[in-house]
């Protein structure tokens, strides 16, 4: 039986991929720093569904990592315990782990630039 939970989903995989998306990308300044990696939230508006996830993020993730910087470890993953928030006005609302919150990343972020907005973002607000 395919559930709600199913449904936005894939409603959600499969409308993200459209350049139409809306995506918001910032710091979030409610997660401190660890060594340089800081945490960013995305935001995807999906026609009326809401995507909200935070990640944490190394500025020059490659020089870091070389370096051997604390925070690398960190980098590109969720913040622990914190899932995939999606929020709907037809379907409700979900938060997703695992597996299925890195579909809905990978759909999310397929085909974006996301790591320029970021840098710039973060130069701006420093």
């Amino acid at each position: 039986m395919f559930t709600k939970r199913d449904k936005i989903k894939e409603f959600v995989q499969f409308f993200a991929k459209d350049a139409s998306t809306q995506c918001l990308v910032f710091k979030n300044t409610h997660y401190k720093p660890v060594g340089v990696s800081i945490v960013v939230t995305y935001q995807y508006t999906i026609q009326d569904t809401e995507v909200i996830y935070n990640k944490w993020f190394v500025d020059g993730f490659d020089d870091a990592k070389k370096m051997g910087l604390p925070g690398t470890e960190h980098h590109n993953k969720l913040v622990k315990g914190s899932g995939v928030n999606v929020a709907s006005t037809r379907l409700g609302r979900y938060t997703f782990y695992g597996k299925d919150a890195s579909d809905i990343i990978n759909a999310c972020e397929s085909n974006r630039d996301l790591t320029s907005q970021i840098i710039f973002q973060h130069t701006l607000y420093r």
